[in-house]
């Protein structure tokens, strides 16, 4: 039989953003610099690395505006302009979390005339971040 989680009910909040509604997409992924180490003595003349430093790299969120005075908006746009490292938990829908620090660094808008308006927002995600399996 095959495993898998579905996504609905994760939520993502920061410390000061608080949590951050209506999310219809989380999107993340890390990259691990690539260094390379060969030399006059590299055997077969096969180039050799070493996995050199990592980045948790950014969060990407899409998801429902809300301009109401009760929505979100207003607090991403005030941590996005404040520019201020945050820690940010992302709770998945079976209770596993990823937490670490991260700043708001952009935000957007799309307007269609025939569809909900999207607003995304781009965490950048600085220095380590844990992850806890529900175990």
């Amino acid at each position: 039989m095959s495993d898998g989680t579905l996504g609905h009910g994760t939520t993502v909040s920061g410390a000061t953003a608080g949590t951050i509604g209506s999310i219809s997409q989380v999107g993340q992924g890390g990259d691990r610099d690539v260094v390379e180490i060969s030399s006059m003595e590299s055997t077969n003349k096969a180039k050799e690395y070493i996995a050199g430093m990592y980045d948790e790299g950014p969060i990407d969120l899409t998801l429902n505006y809300d301009g109401s005075a009760a929505g979100v908006a207003n607090s991403i746009e005030t941590a996005y302009k404040a520019g201020t490292v945050e820690v940010w938990t992302i709770t998945y829908a079976d209770g596993s979390t990823d937490v670490g620090s991260g700043f708001i660094s952009s935000r957007g808008k799309a307007v269609p005339f025939d569809d909900k308006i999207e607003q995304t927002i781009t965490i950048q995600a600085t220095g380590v971040w844990v992850y806890t399996d529900v175990a």
